[in-house]
């Protein structure tokens, strides 16, 4: 996992105080040292230009001061959105100092990637769990209760937990706060984390390309129209679920298959080390078991040992943004648990 320690200048103290706390909670792989104008020009004043190039990645700049002069290591942060600039040709950087902290963790990344033309380190881990949810009809709930077991994970369990769909139309924009308050675009999305990490063979920052919902679920930012997850083959699912699984940043990533059964959706089955099946009723009908046998027929018969099968118990259920509360908060808990002896 890559670490960046960034210098943050700004005349007011106060906003030097709330930004660190505020990007700290965003990304905890940046170290974040701040200083008022004043103490940063005096102590390097009397040092070779540039001398602080090898002390900080970059140097978050919120002051008139440099609203000209900026470039290189030093981003501008403009108190007018009019004036962001992401000129990654002439390495000319200014973020509007008032977008969301996760915004501006993206782009923190986002240009140090351009300047250094670094990419993410993979450490290889064996104890990242996968999770599969699948039904074989829609309208089962499958969003709504991969969504839901993610945050029992998240909130309850303290769990680092990565959510990604395989819908025809990805639901994230239900649960994400999306590009409100980012007025520099800084988050991208999950096709453009796609193109780098497959058209371009290398390992793109996640940071730059993740949102959270309320209970720190990460997700990718979604991408306008079809989803493009949906369409991976079985070596391009593989090398997606390798670079989140051994990004250092997940203890669990679960999958929303929908009703899936394409060569991705089968490859993270195969992956898998459970499945949780969301059927409509108790009794498993000829749907359910042309399905079941096509499983095994991709995956092999083993299959069914990893299977965890589960009925909605409440004939509505909540969207996938409601909260855990009630007895739908229950029963999720329970099935946690049921998933949750290969996740610990």
């Amino acid at each position: 996992m890559e670490s960046l320690n960034i210098a943050v200048v700004s005349p007011d103290e106060a906003y030097n105080r709330v930004f660190c706390m505020s990007l700290l909670d965003a990304c905890r792989q940046i170290s974040v040292t701040t200083y008022t104008t004043k103490e940063f020009v005096l102590q390097w004043a009397d040092r070779e230009k540039g001398a602080y190039d090898d002390q900080y990645d970059l140097i978050l700049w919120a002051g008139s001061e440099v609203s000209e002069s900026y470039g290189g290591c030093v981003v501008y942060l403009t108190d007018r959105a009019s004036q962001v600039n992401i000129d990654h040709r002439n390495s000319r950087y200014a973020l509007y100092k008032y977008s969301r902290a996760d915004a501006i963790a993206a782009a923190v990344y986002d240009i140090y990637a351009h300047l250094t033309g670094r990419q993410a380190l993979l450490v290889k881990r064996n104890d990242v769990r996968l999770i599969a949810f699948a039904s074989y009809c829609g309208g089962a709930g499958c969003t709504t209760i991969c969504r839901a077991v993610s945050q029992e994970l998240a909130r309850f369990r303290g769990r680092r937990v990565m959510y990604i769909s395989l819908e025809d139309v990805a639901s994230a924009s239900d649960f994400l706060p999306l590009q409100e308050g980012d007025a520099s675009g800084s988050i991208k999305t999950e096709g453009e984390y796609l193109y780098r990490l497959l058209g371009k063979s290398t390992v793109p920052f996640l940071e730059s390309y993740l949102m959270k919902d309320p209970f720190g679920v990460c997700s990718f930012a979604p991408t306008a129209g079809k989803n493009p997850i949906r369409e991976l083959s079985g070596e391009e699912m593989q090398r997606l679920l390798a670079s989140l699984m051994d990004s250092g940043k997940f203890d669990v990533v679960a999958v929303d298959l929908s009703t899936g059964m394409g060569e991705g959706a089968m490859t993270v089955c195969r992956a898998a080390d459970r499945i949780c099946m969301i059927a409509r009723t108790e009794e498993s009908g000829m749907r359910e078991n042309h399905y079941l046998r096509q499983l095994k027929s991709g995956c092999g018969d083993d299959i069914a040992n990893r299977i965890v099968r589960t009925v909605p118990v409440e004939e509505r259920l909540p969207s996938p943004a409601a909260s855990l509360e009630g007895f739908f908060g229950q029963q999720i808990s329970k099935l946690t648990e049921r998933l949750f002896d290969v996740v610990q």
